[in-house]
């Protein structure tokens, strides 16, 4: 029931997304952002149905794959510190 997301790890169980028609991430490219809402998704987890664990596991590995993909590009522009720094610091 977990998603991970640019501002931090969200528990979908949490009531506060019972009403949230939003992506689970503004900033995620991924199918399952640009077809289904928070609301949708903690309806799906709460019922404990197969889908809502099918799509946070697609969004989440979006989600990794694509924060790998921009750490090894901070590397090779040696630039990691700088993209480790803005990582940890965000909301």
């Amino acid at each position: 029931g977990t998603a991970f997301s640019s501002t931090g790890r969200m528990n979908m169980r949490n009531a506060k997304y019972t009403r949230d028609f939003g992506p689970l991430d503004d900033a995620c490219t991924c199918q399952v952002c640009a077809k289904y809402t928070r609301a949708y998704i903690r309806h799906l987890v709460k019922s404990n149905e197969m889908l809502g664990g099918m799509l946070l596991s697609v969004h989440n590995l979006h989600y990794l794959l694509d924060l790998m993909r921009r750490a090894r590009s901070a590397v090779l522009a040696g630039e990691y510190e700088q993209f480790y720094e803005e990582g940890m610091n965000s909301p």
